[in-house]
């Protein structure tokens, strides 16, 4: 009896959940296909049922992940835009998205270095990533402060950047410093959040 759709559906995301969590640990190269679906429970053969190639895999996870991130969800109705933009750039800037913790990875921060040797399928999935990173703050923040294209695009290059820096640095002290000033910096951007 074949699978449901449903369950394919779950089967396919717990692939792209577990694969985005290794390609953010050991990159692209890092990783098999049988590493891939060793990780999450299943076996290489049922890897051609979801993907035809790991790059498809990589640029799935990654869209995958980025529609699962906070910014992505929706506002709390009983919530202003300069709350809820202060929220999510707190959540960004914090020190458990720098350690990873499993609701929080961007993959825009987590896959930062690893992109620039990817197909240009891939990079343009990040760079759409990217860009609607760019335009949900923009709409949050535009609502209630003066600030334009080129404040959004510096801040989440800032935002994305400090993240990807953070997880190098082996000082807790100097991580959270680093998170400290982004967070203050951003946040004058962005209408003195």
């Amino acid at each position: 009896m074949p699978y449901t759709e449903t369950h394919k559906n779950k089967t396919r995301e717990k692939i792209l959940d577990s694969s985005f969590r290794l390609f953010a640990i050991k990159g692209f190269e890092g990783v098999t296909i049988d590493d891939l679906m060793s990780n999450c429970g299943l076996t290489r053969g049922g890897f051609y049922a979801h993907f035809t190639s790991k790059a498809e895999l990589y640029r799935e996870a990654l869209k995958f992940r980025a529609c699962s991130t906070k910014l992505a969800g929706l506002k709390p109705e009983d919530t202003t835009n300069k709350q809820w933009l202060s929220l999510l750039l707190n959540t960004y800037l914090s020190l458990e998205h720098v350690k990873g913790e499993r609701s929080l990875t961007c993959p825009l921060a987590f896959l930062a270095t690893d992109i620039n040797m990817q197909d240009n399928a891939i990079k343009t999935a990040y760079a759409d990533v990217y860009y609607g990173m760019n335009t949900a703050i923009m709409e949050y923040a535009s609502s209630y402060c003066d600030c334009d294209e080129q404040d959004i695009l510096s801040v989440t290059a800032m935002m994305i950047g400090a993240v990807a820096i953070a997880r190098t640095l082996q000082n807790q002290d100097s991580i959270e410093s680093l998170l400290a000033a982004c967070r203050r910096e951003a946040g004058i951007k962005l209408g003195g959040i």
